[in-house]
C-alpha cells in the first residue's frame, strides 16, 4: 500500500539526460512507494522525451499519477495528500510564492537533494540540515516552517544517500539481440571493419566524444560498432536497454553512470568507462579516485590506465592503452561485476528519504 505523500519536485534543466533523466527516473521511483508526483521544471519538452511517447500515460493522466509543470504555472494544481515533501533537485529552489502557498498545510517537509557524490566528505553530511538562505531573514510568519531542509546526495557507499533501485529492468537474449540491431539502424552509430556476427558493440556517451580514430587499425580483426549520441533520440527505458545490451559502455555524469553499474552486474556483465564532469581544481579526478577505491576486485592495471586517462581527458593516449585493455576482458568483466553487484547493493536513495530503508535482497 502506497504512503498518502505527495512529492513536489523542482528541478532546472542544465544537461538533458543528467539532470531530466535522474529526475524522471527518482520520480518514478518515488511512485513505487507513495500516490503522486509533481515535477516543476524549467523545460517540459525535456521531460516528455526522456519518458517517452509510449510512456506519456503517466503524465497529467486523471489519475495525477505524475504531473509535469512549467515553473510558471501556480501550486494550486497539487492533489490535497496527508503528507507533502518538497524537493529542490541540485541547485533549484521552490519559489518562495508557492512555498507561501502551502504554509496552511500540516505535514509538509523540504529536502535539497544534490549531485551524486562519490567522495567520503558527503557521508556524514546526510540529513542534516541546510536552511534556505531566501528565508533566514525573514519576518513572513507563512514562511517561517520552511527555514529547516534536509540535505541529502545519492551515492555509492553504505552511509551516502544511496542509488535508485526501483524500476531497474533486466534484459533477455532476444532483447538484447533487438538492441543491437536497433543501434545498427541509428544515425549516430558508426561501424569500423566489415560488420560480423563478432561485432564488438560500444556505447560512447562520454562528454567529449571519444577519439576512434585508431579503430580502422583494429577492425581488420574484428568490426567495432560505435553508437554515439549526442541528443535525446531514445526514451530512458530504450537507453537503459541499451546500456545492458553493449560489450562496453563509455558513460558521463550521474544518470548513465549509475545505470551502467546496474548494467555491469547483471547476467551480461557490461563493463564501464566513466567521465565525471570536468571541474576546477581537479574535482573531477578526485570523484573518480573515490570512485576506484570502492572496486576491490578489480585491479586489473590495464583497466584503469585508460578509464584514468579518459577521466583527465587525456586523448593522446588512447592509441597506447586500448590494445591492452583488452588482455584479461574474461577478468576484467568478472571482477567489475562482482564490486558492482556490492555497490548496487548499498544502500536505496528513495528509501533513505522516505524514511522507508531496508537491506536490498
Amino acid at each position: 500500500m502506497r504512503l498518502d505523500t505527495s512529492a513536489i519536485i523542482f528541478c532546472d534543466i542544465i544537461d538533458n539526460y543528467g539532470d531530466a533523466g535522474f529526475c524522471i527516473r527518482f520520480s518514478r521511483a518515488l511512485l513505487e512507494y507513495i500516490k503522486t508526483v509533481a515535477i516543476f521544471t524549467n523545460k517540459p519538452s525535456i521531460f516528455y522525451k526522456v519518458i517517452g511517447k509510449n510512456n506519456l500515460i503517466l503524465i497529467n493522466a486523471n489519475s495525477e499519477i505524475l504531473s509535469i509543470f512549467q515553473n510558471s504555472r501556480t501550486s494550486f494544481e497539487i492533489p490535497y495528500s496527508a503528507n507533502y515533501i518538497i524537493f529542490d533537485l541540485f541547485e533549484a529552489q521552490a519559489p518562495l510564492e508557492f512555498l507561501i502557498f502551502f504554509s496552511d498545510r500540516s505535514n509538509v517537509q523540504r529536502i535539497a537533494l544534490d549531485y551524486l557524490s562519490t567522495e567520503k566528505w558527503s557521508e556524514p553530511l546526510q540529513g542534516m540540515q541546510a536552511p534556505d538562505s531566501r528565508i533566514l531573514q525573514t519576518s513572513d510568519k507563512n514562511l517561517l516552517k520552511f527555514r529547516q531542509r534536509r540535505w541529502y546526495s545519492p551515492g555509492i557507499s553504505k552511509k551516502s544517500g544511496g542509488l535508485i533501485w526501483e524500476n531497474r529492468k533486466s534484459i533477455d537474449y532476444l532483447e538484447r539481440k533487438k538492441a543491437r540491431e536497433k543501434v545498427l539502424s541509428l544515425k549516430e552509430t558508426k561501424i569500423f571493419g566489415e560488420l560480423s556476427e563478432e561485432a564488438f558493440f560500444i556505447c560512447d556517451f562520454s562528454y567529449e566524444k571519444f577519439r576512434f580514430s585508431f579503430f580502422n587499425k583494429f577492425a581488420k580483426e574484428r568490426s567495432f560498432v560505435i553508437w554515439s549520441p549526442r541528443e535525446i533520440t531514445l526514451c530512458q527505458a530504450d537507453f537503459d536497454v541499451i546500456l545492458h545490451s553493449m560489450d562496453l559502455n563509455i558513460v558521463r555524469g550521474e544518470d548513465s553512470f549509475v545505470t551502467a553499474h546496474f548494467a555491469a552486474s547483471s547476467k551480461w556483465k557490461v563493463p564501464f568507462l566513466w567521465q565525471p564532469y570536468l571541474e576546477q581544481n581537479l574535482n573531477h579526478k578526485k570523484k573518480f579516485l573515490e570512485w576506484k577505491n570502492h572496486f576491490k576486485h578489480l585491479t586489473i592495471s590495464n583497466y584503469w590506465n585508460l578509464a584514468e586517462a579518459l577521466s583527465s581527458r587525456k586523448y593522446e593516449k588512447y592509441d597506447e592503452l586500448w590494445p591492452y585493455f583488452f588482455l584479461d576482458w574474461l577478468k576484467l568483466k568478472n571482477y567489475m561485476a562482482l564490486d558492482c553487484l556490492k555497490i548496487i547493493k548499498n544502500r536505496s536513495l528513495v528509501r533513505t528519504l522516505l524514511n522507508v530503508q531496508k537491506t536490498k535482497e
